[in-house]
């Protein structure tokens, strides 16, 4: 006992500035290591992959405002961009991003709570609370939604930090970063632009003064932060692609309602504690009524102590309630047409809901002020909270980590290095797209040989002279044979050396005969034999019955006598006819089998 109330007698004194910056900082830094640590047990994740060919393309302008799903994110395609030019399919320098990023956000709470709250171990309590939220656990994992949220928490605390200057007469500072700090988040996650209610809410906080000198200190302010609004709002006009969405009947919002809520409420006692087994880990949370109950006790009590110590904290809980409100209506409206109720607790969403929650929480518990008789068994019971919650994030945390180390992209890969080593610069693969197990259904033409090129490791793809090998399900290559689907034939000529001559600039077509009874629809792979005695520029194209067209991709035709081309894929046709055609007048090849179909594993 002699040694817990020691250390209560120590927490009694005002720590020195210096102290907590220094605490700040290390919490900053061994959390941001813990995270990478965990990180590393998994890997990429489907849109990752998709972002990574995306990034692949460049830093031109066209590239970064190519739209991410539905929404408008250049900060992110250029991080991304960043990541295919310095260390591409590098899994480690992502988590080293990240880290730098996570610990930044730390620092920038741990400070901010310093400025708000003078020498006060309560700074180290919040950035605690801040670092170990489970709200932004799982965003750091998955590297797609981390280079959202990351940049939004950065950011969108230096706001808060130019907020502050504002309002302690450093106005020069705070235009020259405030409003390019909200435009940086906002070209990162358009989302984050939640924070202004946050930064309303914390300027309100502060003010001690009448309202309508306030308002005019505040308005200039308010305009410069109006401009990065407005310029990102002009952008996402020009080439925003949102999704039409709808709102989910009167009753079903009512539960997501209920979910939305429960994300705050689990995470003040740790939660959620349990995570939806969704067979890739996509944060989504299933939290047991346990937790969402305790949470609303402890919610009920900080509101209470807000309502009689310190009204003003109660702004704080209101950007909290608004952060819940418009992400509720924003998630709903956007993704409840294909995804139902199950995103309202995608954890992904949630992230920076913890700047306004730990204020919320820290500002409510600093006016405290217990009766003289209880006054020294504060401190412990506030380390016994403490300790509780920590043992539900450990709880949430390990259930997370479990489900992502299971990723199954990391053994992948690792085989695909491992066989490209193997094979060398020989190895002639089908470029075919990756298994369902690393990409989604919902995934965009993620191809293998795209990914394969970020490496810089030398391969073949479906290269004339060999019979091109398949990726299977677990990265191994694999031989292949083309299941054929439809198949053309030269005409019967006569002609003893050449049924098919394809000469000139004169295009040949060949209706296709289906092998199944029905022509199929699909991303089609061809075979063609042919002899020439010189290089040949040919393109192939696949047609359907109402003239749309499908060009297998061009590439050039070596002298063979004789040899097989392999193509694919093409666009989505059901095709009929096939086409060459060249614009090449010295063109001489003769043309054997056409076959078109999908490559599979050789049985």
């Amino acid at each position: 006992m002699r040694g817990i109330w020691g250390t209560v007698a120590l927490l009694r004194r005002p720590p020195h500035q210096a102290v907590l910056r220094g605490v700040v900082v290390a919490v900053a830094v061994v959390q941001a290591g813990v995270l990478g640590l965990l990180a590393r047990r998994g890997y990429w994740l489907s849109d990752d992959l998709d972002f990574l060919v995306q990034g692949s393309r460049g830093f031109a302008p066209r590239e970064l405002l190519t739209p991410v799903n539905d929404h408008i994110a250049p900060g992110l395609r250029f991080v991304y961009a960043g990541f295919a030019e310095l260390a591409p399919l590098n899994w480690d320098v992502t988590i080293a991003w990240r880290m730098i990023m996570q610990a930044l956000a730390i620092t920038l709470m741990g400070l901010l709570l310093l400025r708000l709250l003078g020498s006060s171990w309560w700074v180290v309590t919040g950035t605690l609370l801040y670092a170990l939220t489970p709200l932004s656990m799982p965003s750091f994992m998955s590297l797609s939604s981390g280079v959202n949220n990351l940049p939004a928490h950065v950011f969108g605390l230096l706001l808060l930090h130019a907020t502050l200057d504002w309002y302690f007469g450093r106005r020069l500072r705070a235009i020259a970063y405030g409003p390019l700090s909200l435009l940086i988040s906002l070209a990162c996650w358009e989302k984050s632009a939640l924070i202004l209610v946050t930064v309303v809410a914390l300027a309100l906080y502060q003010r001690t003064e009448p309202l309508g000198p306030w308002l005019r200190r505040t308005l200039p302010y308010a305009a410069a932060l109006l401009m990065p609004v407005v310029a990102f709002g002009i952008v996402y006009l020009q080439h925003g692609n949102p999704s039409a969405g709808r709102l989910p009947e009167p009753r079903q919002l009512l539960d997501l309602a209920g979910r939305a809520f429960a994300v705050p409420l689990g995470a003040l006692v740790g939660g959620p504690w349990e995570w939806n087994a969704f067979g890739t880990p996509m944060g989504l949370a299933t939290p047991p009524a346990a937790a969402s109950v305790l949470g609303g006790l402890v919610a009920a009590f900080l509101l209470l102590t807000a309502w009689r110590r310190d009204r003003r904290a109660l702004l704080l809980w209101g950007s909290v309630v608004v952060y819940v409100l418009v992400t509720l209506l924003l998630v709903s409206y956007g993704r409840f047409r294909l995804f139902g109720g199950i995103f309202t607790a995608h954890y992904h969403y949630w992230s920076d809901l913890s700047i306004p929650l730990t204020l919320a929480v820290v500002l409510t518990a600093t006016s405290i002020r217990p009766r003289i008789v209880f006054a020294r068994f504060v401190p412990v019971a506030a380390l016994c909270c403490l300790v509780a919650w920590f043992a539900g994030t450990v709880v949430t945390a390990t259930g997370f980590a479990e489900q992502w180390a299971k990723n199954p992209a990391k053994p992948y890969f690792a085989t695909v290095r491992g066989e490209l080593d193997r094979y060398g610069p020989t190895a002639n693969l089908w470029d075919t797209t990756m298994p369902p197990t690393i990409v989604s259904l919902l995934s965009p033409d993620i191809r293998l040989s795209s990914m394969l090129r970020l490496t810089g490791i030398p391969f073949q793809s479906q290269a004339p002279g060999s019979e091109p090998s398949i990726a299977d399900d677990t990265g191994r290559f694999r031989p292949a044979t083309l299941t054929v689907w439809s198949q053309a034939e030269p005409p019967k000529t006569g002609n003893t050396i050449c049924d098919l001559l394809v000469r000139g600039t004169e295009p040949v077509t060949l209706p296709l005969r289906s092998t199944p009874t029905e022509a199929a629809t699909g991303n089609w792979y061809a075979e063609i034999s042919y002899f020439s005695n010189r290089e040949n520029h040919l393109v192939v194209e696949l047609l359907d019955d109402n003239g749309s067209v499908a060009a297998m991709p061009a590439v050039t035709w070596p002298a063979a006598l004789p040899g097989d081309m392999y193509f694919g894929p093409s666009d989505h046709i059901r095709a009929t006819a096939v086409r060459l055609r060249s614009t090449d007048p010295g063109t001489n090849l003769c043309l054997g089998h056409i076959e078109v179909g999908l490559p599979e594993v050789s049985r």
